[in-house]
């Protein structure tokens, strides 16, 4: 876990980055969003960076904050939603059934209203249906993986295209001992949209959900719990779904935030 007071220095790269080579002890990762990649240490590492120029690189910025300011993390004593109680790896006396959580600097901390959403209904939804399969697009820090793990769905793969989200679920699978159960996958969703699952999980950037949602394989699902979306965004993809012969049949709102939840119609027990 990276204490609260923790300064970040985070390095703002021209283009897409891929493993960075022998980096020094004070690198945490690199995240990729679109054009841009992230490097993040805990010192600051000109000198590094700069090095890194030397191969085409071009260095746009450098950010620092506290750790507490790039994004909530996990309280010490840990966070309930729902059925789901997620405490830090170090928590003294974790409750029985805690999930273990280090969210590094990545998204899925559980502070956020999307990945609320997203376990409530993955909660309504596990507890009343027989879900043997689920795949989990854009998992992040894997949060929304692990919890169905602990509710029993027995094959979940878990993907993401950045490179510091899959170290870091990686890493969470591992500490909570659900490797069985969960499969990390690094890539873009479009290319596990047939992987064999009744539920998937999309909290993703809009561009990709409208991307993604008329493919041949998203109708061999039976759930879908959306979310990552405006209310703007999420008419437009309500429609998609419709289209495909889905019934929007759940839905939440935190402004600006929407999820819903979509069922195939077809597939219906």
């Amino acid at each position: 876990m990276i204490p609260p007071e923790t300064m970040l220095y985070i390095y703002e790269i021209r283009g897409e980055t891929g493993i960075v080579q022998d980096p020094p002890s004070s690198y945490i990762g690199l995240w990729n969003e679109e054009e841009f990649t992230y490097l993040f240490f805990t010192d600051p590492e000109d000198d590094f960076v700069e090095r890194l120029t030397a191969t085409g690189i071009t260095v746009t910025g450098r950010h620092e904050m506290t750790y507490q300011d790039w994004q909530t993390g996990l309280p010490p004593q840990g966070m309930t939603i729902g059925r789901f109680h997620f405490v830090p790896e170090n928590h003294p006396e974790p409750p029985t059934g805690a999930l273990f959580l280090d969210p590094s600097v990545v998204f899925g901390d559980g502070n956020h209203p999307t990945t609320i959403s997203c376990l409530r209904f993955l909660e309504e939804i596990i507890s009343r249906e027989s879900i043997d399969c689920m795949l989990d697009l854009g998992t992040g820090s894997g949060i929304l993986a692990l919890a169905a793990a602990r509710m029993g769905v027995r094959h979940i793969v878990a993907v993401d295209r950045n490179h510091l989200a899959i170290d870091t679920a990686r890493y969470n699978v591992r500490i909570n001992s659900l490797e069985s159960e969960i499969e990390i996958r690094e890539g873009e969703a479009r290319l596990f949209i047939e992987s064999r699952a009744e539920l998937v999980a999309a909290n993703l950037p809009f561009q990709v959900l409208r991307e993604l949602v008329p493919l041949r394989g998203v109708t061999s699902h039976r759930f879908w719990i959306v979310s990552g979306i405006n209310a703007e965004q999420g008419r437009v993809l309500k429609e998609l779904f419709t289209e495909q012969g889905f019934d929007i049949v759940s839905e939440r709102t935190d402004h600006p935030w929407i999820t819903f939840v979509a069922e195939n119609v077809a597939r219906k027990q």
